[in-house]
């Protein structure tokens, strides 16, 4: 085992969905250190995937093989990260960039001594949140991420993020470890201890209040970001229990519907305790929702003929 590897701890799932906490609470502990999101993570996947692409077409085999493209793919990415590491004198760094989930399953291959969490949240809440994202971002004359531009585009990117996570904690079950955001918040000791024991360090009660100390990631996600992510308040919160509904009151009848449909075929979800029966609208909001998605169901189908033809 690289103990140098084996210092590192990747964080991630879909945006919004408690990665920023998850970080901020494991920041607490005095052995583990978070910092701002590295955030290209995905894109030093792509470029490995581009070089042994290359090493397979038999283009650049004689320069490396695949194995010398992962272990400088490895040299690259724990030079960045565990120099900021020894910077600060911590035992274990966490890498909390959210789309890191898009790539556990490649980040698996090349880190087999790493330990990945995976954090999952109600797919309505996130989003919900989502949009409220994009919203802000509008307000402040900024264009809205792409997956927070309207809820069929947040569908679609959480449902990759999930399947990605899913995925890498089917093929590496004892490396990647899934949380789920409604019981962190619930009871975070609970939750805490389990990912203390995940990761092979002593629990502490200091985890139980993020917001108690100043984190080394805020101001990129803050001040730097326009506060369209978070403001100050927010970031520095502990876990609190009175958001976890939020969506049943922001989220419009179609768009419940919406996210429902999208999830309820998923058996991790279920598994995981979500139920996507729309059992908290009434009749004339359930047939109201109903229309709307099947005029968006109509629009998408007739786009699909009109593309065609235009061919």
């Amino acid at each position: 085992m690289s103990m140098v590897e084996n210092r590192l701890i990747f964080l991630g799932g879909a945006p919004r969905s408690g990665t920023t906490l998850l970080q901020n609470i494991l920041d607490m502990h005095p052995d583990i250190l978070g910092g701002p999101e590295f955030l290209h993570l995905p894109d030093i996947m792509q470029l490995r995937g581009k070089l042994r692409d290359s090493v397979a077409r038999g283009w650049i085999d004689l320069i490396c093989s695949a194995e010398d493209v992962d272990g400088r793919i490895r040299d690259l990415v724990t030079g960045f990260l565990l120099t900021f590491a020894d910077r600060h004198g911590a035992r274990f760094l966490s890498e909390k960039t959210p789309e890191n989930v898009l790539v556990f399953p490649r980040l698996v291959e090349v880190f087999p001594d790493s330990k990945f969490i995976h954090i999952v949240r109600d797919p309505r809440a996130t989003v919900a949140s989502l949009l409220e994202v994009g919203k802000k971002a509008r307000r402040k004359g900024e264009s809205p991420a792409p997956f927070a531009r309207d809820v069929q585009a947040a569908i679609r990117h959480v449902h990759r993020c999930l399947a990605s996570g899913f995925e890498a904690a089917r093929v590496a079950p004892d490396k990647v470890h899934t949380v789920v955001y409604e019981r962190l918040i619930r009871d975070p000791e609970a939750e805490g201890r389990e990912i203390c024991r995940f990761l092979g360090v002593a629990w502490t009660p200091e985890m139980l209040r993020p917001g108690d100390k100043k984190h080394l990631g805020e101001s990129a996600i803050t001040v730097n970001s326009k506060e369209i992510w978070y403001d100050a308040q927010t970031y520095n919160s502990n876990p609190r229990t009175d958001s976890l509904e939020k969506w049943r009151g922001t989220l419009a009848a179609h768009e419940k519907l919406m996210v429902a449909r999208a999830f309820l075929g998923s058996e991790e979800l279920r598994r995981l305790g979500y139920d996507f029966t729309p059992d908290d609208l009434n009749l004339v909001d359930r047939a109201r929702g109903a229309a709307t998605v099947g005029m968006f169901e109509l629009r998408r189908r007739l786009g699909g003929v009109l593309r065609r033809r235009a061919r």
